[in-house]
């Protein structure tokens, strides 16, 4: 059994109900903070009271009433043979289906001719035939009058239309028994309020389990011989005890425990009174037999208590569940979070529901669909991506040189040449302009060498691909490039392709900015074994002055005239190179990001108005955003 579609309407931050469609394996909501995560996963964990949707929209004045149903709709798909289990193990005793009407082609089909016992009998055959049932019905929560469920159309298993008398669906009632098979309890017409699927609802809702992000209160409870864990957890200890008589898959249980938090070698109960266990935990080696230096659970760290229940739950599970997870990151390590995904996916039977804002834990999940959840004007908004497209994106930035995690969660991207310039914008921005970057991620495009012509063009072309559709990817706001050798019509063009988006430094490149005698002086002296005798800066113009004179270090192989010319054109990291080479005599290399950082520092505190034109170049990407 697996949630295959949802719907949410009139709760808390939802307003308006937004179809969610769900698969096996691994399902993704993700969002920023406070933006309805955790209400969606209340909702989909079907055990809420009414909390009516409040904003303008529906209390225009203070003594408006709301709407005071709070409801989902859902729908359980569940493969033949398990539903005849789960029928077997419902209180329920006949159950009731609605009868088709006479003449209709699934009638037809199934031999239901007349409202005998032999066409019911027939018809009850038929359906328990199919492969599998989608039940679709709803889950209704009134703020001060409990909850119940009723059938989002009949049958809730929708696979014709119902007969109808004097207004009212007609059902038929049956019993099922393995042993002595199908038998009709009921022939004629009645009307009925009930339906299979509605019947059905809360065994359906037994296999469903939300594990919160909260501290988990379950170290302590009551002897019994229980092996099915509540929803909620509170008999876990029961349940480990009850497991410890089953050595092998008690000791299994803790193998994988340990290697998901391996600072926990060992789980056990223990008794503490005539009627309360407890469960504790060493993190010592068991072999050791110090019982006494176990701690208790409740004592322990958080996260232990939620990985003990999923894990049992997941390792016990007789038939498919759906395992509700919120943000798994804020109650384990980012490597325990991760290992614990690897582990749920040794376990494909089951349905997983996580929320998260960690692009680790979407990576690891691989997951089969991704739900964003935003906050917009007083309520939350649904938007389902295509999963496989989003698998795209991260094939698409990889072969950009980013990780998803690199930009997961930043409000927007700004884009630059390289690692340098990401590491010594963001110093810029605060330190020279005095601001802060807030949700902007500056990222640089790394396998790319100098984003040269050609793979500009391949850049733009996959941010594109990207972004013409909704994504995991946050918008970029600019992406800032060098000049190069570019002709203007090359960086028009490349203007046009990225959207009005690409910026170019006035300069060749950033490491033109960089060209500062005393600067240089200064990091080549602090570079441990750079040489004997201490670099002076006037070594240091010498060398860059014979440069700049020299015809090959620019575009046109001629040298111009004009001084500030000349340093805007020259090729500035090429010039670095070989200064550093030469003044260290080959003892150091110049490395962009460790000294292109150290030179950015120096200057921006002795000579801030050597980077004065790129300080206004992202202040004015800045106040365009």
């Amino acid at each position: 059994m697996y949630i295959s579609r949802f719907q949410v309407g009139n709760y808390k931050s939802f307003r308006e109900p937004i179809t969610l469609d769900f698969s096996k394996g691994f399902n993704i909501i993700s969002g920023q903070n406070n933006a309805g995560k955790t209400a969606l996963l209340e909702a989909i964990g079907l055990d809420f009271v009414g909390k009516p949707h409040r904003s303008l929209k529906t209390v225009p004045a203070r003594d408006t009433m709301p709407n005071q149903l709070s409801w989902v709709n859902v729908s359980f798909t569940v493969p033949v043979n398990e539903l005849k289990e789960l029928m077997l193990s419902s209180p329920a005793q006949e159950y009731q289906i609605a009868r088709p009407m006479i003449g209709s082609p699934f009638a037809l089909k199934v031999g239901y001719r007349d409202d005998s016992l032999d066409s019911a009998l027939r018809l009850v055959n038929a359906i328990l035939s199919e492969q599998d049932f989608t039940f679709a019905v709803q889950y209704r929560a009134q703020r001060s009058e409990g909850n119940s469920w009723t059938a989002s159309h009949l049958p809730s298993y929708g696979l014709y239309q119902p007969q109808r008398q004097n207004g009212s669906d007609v059902y038929c009632g049956f019993r099922f028994d393995p042993s002595h098979g199908i038998s009709i309890t009921r022939s004629g017409f009645f009307g009925g309020a009930q339906d299979l699927g509605v019947q059905l609802a809360p065994t359906f809702k037994r296999h469903v389990y939300r594990f919160s992000a909260e501290r988990m209160n379950v170290g302590l409870g009551a002897h019994g011989a229980g092996t099915l864990l509540s929803r909620d957890a509170s008999n876990l200890p029961e349940v480990l005890s009850q497991l410890q008589h089953n050595s092998a898959r008690f000791r299994e249980l803790n193998r994988r425990l340990s290697s998901i938090l391996p600072q926990v070698r060992w789980v056990s109960v223990r008794g503490v009174s005539s009627t309360q266990i407890e469960i504790v935990v060493w993190p010592h080696d068991p072999e050791s037999q110090r019982e006494d230096l176990a701690v208790p659970l409740l004592e322990s760290g958080t996260g232990i208590a939620q990985v003990l229940a999923i894990l049992y739950v997941v390792m016990t599970s007789e038939r498919p569940q759906v395992i509700i997870i919120d943000e798994p990151q804020s109650f384990l390590h980012p490597g325990a979070a991760r290992k614990l995904i690897d582990f749920l996916r040794g376990y494909p039977q089951h349905q997983f529901i996580i929320a998260t804002h960690s692009a680790t834990i979407i990576a690891a999940a691989n997951p089969q669909t991704i739900t964003l959840v935003r906050f917009e004007d007083s309520e939350t908004v649904l938007q389902q991506l295509d999963a496989k497209a989003e698998k795209g994106v991260q094939i698409a930035l990889a072969d950009l040189g980013v990780r998803l995690a690199d930009l997961f969660g930043a409000d927007n991207i700004l884009w630059v040449e390289g690692r340098t310039e990401e590491r010594c914008f963001p110093i810029i921005i605060e330190k020279m302009l005095g601001r802060r970057l807030m949700g902007t991620q500056v990222l640089g495009i790394r396998q790319t060498g100098d984003l040269e012509s050609r793979d500009a063009k391949r850049v733009f072309e996959i941010y594109n691909s990207l972004t013409n559709a909704a994504s995991l990817l946050p918008p970029a706001i600019a992406f800032v490039l060098d000049q190069e050798c570019r002709a203007a019509e090359v960086k028009e063009d490349l203007r046009k392709l990225s959207g009005g988006l690409a910026r170019f430094l006035p300069r060749r490149m950033y490491e033109n900015y960089l060209l500062n005698a005393d600067g240089i002086a200064a990091v080549g002296n602090s570079v441990e074994g750079f040489r004997g005798a201490p670099l002076t800066p006037d070594e240091v113009g010498d060398a860059i002055g014979s440069k700049l004179s020299d015809g090959t270090y620019y575009c046109g192989r001629s040298s111009p005239d004009a001084a500030a010319q000349r340093l805007a054109e020259v090729d500035g990291g090429r010039i670095l190179r070989e200064v550093f080479s030469q003044l260290s005599e080959t003892r150091v290399s110049y490395e962009k990001l460790p000294h292109g950082t150290l030179l950015t520092e120096w200057l921006i505190e002795h000579a801030a108005d050597d980077l004065r034109e790129v300080a206004d170049l992202l202040a004015a990407i800045l106040d365009s955003k």
